[in-house]
């Protein structure tokens, strides 16, 4: 075998292994991290009656593409809540980080009467308001890292996840059944061409 495959077979498995031990490291220090905690302590602060809600931490990402002839440009803009979710009631907390600092500012509530439709699908939910028209695309994921800029905490929720997905479905089923949609495929096709 050539010495310079056999250097590259090394630098791949060492970088793996670099890779893989920063991830479980994260990991083990999102288990319980400060920022779980922060989130669950601004959940209780600012959502009315929050000691009742589940907390977790959720993110949004959009994604724009631009530009035109030939350079195409992508921008993803993200944003980052505390949520707070019980049977029928969505809060979601604005978050920002600066400088490894996190604050946050008012609650945005969705209440199912104020839904038009639900999308529940695995890792996200996507809410539209009254005019079927998509309000946001919500993710709750298991596992969260400090991987860059764009991901900015060490979370790990397994439990809350799994709340937010059944939590998720059941509201789906409520603010669907109520709204006449039985459908959502054709409800958006509906609403776009409205």
């Amino acid at each position: 075998m050539n010495q310079y495959v056999i250097i590259g077979v090394v630098a791949v498995v060492v970088l793996f292994i670099i890779v893989y031990v920063k991830m479980t490291i994260d990991e083990k220090k999102g288990a319980n991290s400060e920022e779980k905690q922060k989130i669950r302590e601004i959940v209780k602060r600012v959502v009315p009656g929050g000691e009742s809600y589940t907390a977790a931490y959720g993110t949004r990402e959009e994604l724009s593409v631009g530009g035109g002839g030939r350079t195409v440009t992508t921008t993803t803009k993200y944003w980052y809540y505390a949520v707070a979710f019980k049977p029928g009631d969505l809060y979601l907390v604005p978050l920002s980080f600066d400088g490894g600092d996190m604050s946050y500012s008012e609650p945005i509530h969705f209440g199912k009467n104020d839904l038009g439709m639900v999308e529940a699908k695995k890792g996200y939910t996507i809410l539209y308001g009254k005019d079927r028209k998509e309000l946001l695309t919500l993710y709750v994921v298991e596992s969260n890292t400090k991987d860059d800029k764009y991901h900015p905490v060490n979370i790990q929720q397994k439990e809350e996840a799994e709340a937010f997905a059944q939590f998720s479905q059941s509201l789906m089923q409520q603010v669907n059944a109520a709204n006449g949609i039985t459908d959502i495929k054709a409800a958006k096709k509906e609403a776009k061409k409205g």
